[in-house]
């Protein structure tokens, strides 16, 4: 789909891959996406995560050899925690409301209640699309009550002590 303003001009799409690792699943969306700009003028990936890893600019050197648009260029990575991060639009205020950006937040490794901070973030920024895979539920039922950790399970009694 043509993804454009109001106004009919062209938008530039970032996916932000937050806890991203090593960048593989960001990366991926850059590969998977070459230039066309009929379509979108451009698609960038800023990764984020504590910090770069070795293997990123081997994995993306390699992949960069089978897709050459997978550059520096399009694939940035941040290190920065999540607290620390803010998605911003063109105009210097938070949150993602340019009318020339669209963004899409994802991640892959966003363990325990990370994945309510970049769950945030997707909401704070406007993200036109959103996409979380939560893992790691170990120890996140900590302090809910006993019978519902026992009925419930970790994943289930994690859920209901972060809505209460």
């Amino acid at each position: 789909k043509n993804r454009t303003d109001s106004y009919g001009s062209k938008q530039e799409i970032v996916v932000h891959d937050l806890c991203s690792g090593h960048g593989l699943t960001g990366m991926l969306f850059v590969a998977c996406n070459p230039p066309r700009p009929p379509l979108f003028e451009s698609l960038r990936t800023i990764l984020v995560d504590h910090k770069e890893p070795r293997s990123h600019s081997v994995l993306r050197d390699c992949i960069s050899e089978i897709c050459p648009w997978v550059s520096k260029d399009t694939v940035q990575f941040m290190e920065s925690s999540l607290q620390e991060y803010k998605l911003e639009g063109d105009n210097g205020t938070k949150g993602n409301i340019s009318d020339s950006t669209a963004s899409i937040v994802i991640s892959t490794h966003a363990c325990g209640s990370l994945t309510d901070q970049v769950l945030r973030h997707a909401v704070d920024c406007q993200a036109a699309s959103i996409a979380v895979m939560p893992c790691c539920y170990t120890d996140t039922d900590a302090g809910a009550p006993y019978g519902v950790r026992r009925i419930l399970g970790v994943a289930m009694s994690a859920d209901v002590k972060r809505c209460f």
